[in-house]
């Protein structure tokens, strides 16, 4: 079980992976809209505007989406 301070302390740090979605991209740099706001890093192995990618360590790795799973409204 985690602690919401060692959370926050891994987050400022940079060690925690954080997901998100590409919403530009210049020579390389990447603009990836997440939870915390917007944040600019590198680009690994290519992507497009609109992917969904992680955020860890100032670069960005896109995320393979694997199933497209049905929604069922109750």
């Amino acid at each position: 079980m985690s602690s919401p301070l060692s959370d926050l302390r891994e987050m400022l740090a940079g060690r925690v992976a954080v997901a998100g979605r590409i919403v530009s991209m210049t020579n390389g740099v990447a603009r990836v809209a997440t939870t915390q706001g917007v944040v600019e890093v590198a680009l690994d192995g290519g992507g497009n505007v609109g992917d969904r990618v992680i955020v860890r360590d100032g670069r960005a790795v896109r995320v393979q989406d694997t199933v497209d799973v049905p929604v069922f409204w109750v």
